[in-house]
């Protein structure tokens, strides 16, 4: 069976555009469900695919990505949209994506809106995400064809660099966190009630220390990735009806 790379997608509607940035062990096709739905209400959405990611190599993300690439992504694809003519009306963030898609709204007052999926704006610890970054990595070695010893090494080389790296995304998450009063548009916030990767207290503490309008979702029995498990209908349909209400108030 061939794999097909993840790689940045963007559907060309409507004058309006929407950004979609995804996760730490995530890639754009985590969006296309949620993207269909979109381009069906005339939004043009681009969904960047991060640095280091998207490989046959799980180590990329390491060694190749990190919160200063992944900030330039995030201005680079702001970049795309205004430079295809389009109005860029929200950025949202899965996870990872969450704390750049804020520190956007933070540092871009043009952005009419934003959100968050997952976020782990208010995370006490990074364990789960710890755990999950090597169950993202013995999937992608399913695909990989190594031997016993370069499976090894590879691991070696994730213990190495997979703490400092999260400790990174920890410090640029506090410093993120620490300019939200910046946030005034306004902000959507969904979470898994069973997210088994950030405790959705995240991101009820995300609600009360931002100073704008928020429209909260909690969705019941659904895990971390909420574009794409039993949320996302319902996911959808909160995030249409939160553009089209602000959309008519910042036209």
């Amino acid at each position: 069976m061939k794999i097909v790379s993840p790689q940045t997608l963007f559907t060309d509607r409507g004058p309006q555009a929407i950004i979609l940035l995804h996760s730490y062990t995530g890639s754009p096709n985590d969006f296309r469900s949620l993207m269909r739905g979109l381009a069906q209400a005339d939004y043009s959405v681009y969904a960047p695919l991060f640095t280091g990611h998207g490989t046959n190599n799980p180590t990329d993300v390491l060694t190749k990505g990190s919160v200063q690439a992944w900030w330039q992504d995030t201005q680079q694809a702001i970049d795309f949209v205004q430079q295809h003519n389009k109005h860029l009306l929200a950025i949202f963030g899965l996870s990872l994506g969450s704390i750049f898609a804020l520190k956007a709204l933070e540092n871009y007052p043009q952005i009419d809106l934003g959100g968050v999926f997952g976020s782990p704006m208010f995370a006490s610890d990074m364990t789960n995400v710890r755990a999950g970054f090597f169950q993202y990595s013995q999937k992608i070695e399913q695909h990989q064809d190594l031997g016993f010893g370069q499976q090894a090494q590879q691991q070696r080389l994730i213990e190495q660099l997979l703490n400092p790296a999260l400790n990174s995304i920890s410090q640029t998450t506090l410093e993120v966190r620490q300019q939200l009063s910046q946030i005034k548009q306004p902000l959507f916030i969904g979470h898994g009630s069973n997210d088994e990767i950030i405790n959705n207290i995240s991101s009820k503490l995300l609600r009360e220390h931002v100073q704008t309008t928020v429209d909260f979702h909690l969705y019941p029995n659904a895990g971390h990735v909420i574009t794409v498990n039993k949320a996302r209908p319902q996911l959808e349909q909160d995030l249409l009806q939160f553009l089209s209400k602000n959309r008519s108030i910042t036209n």
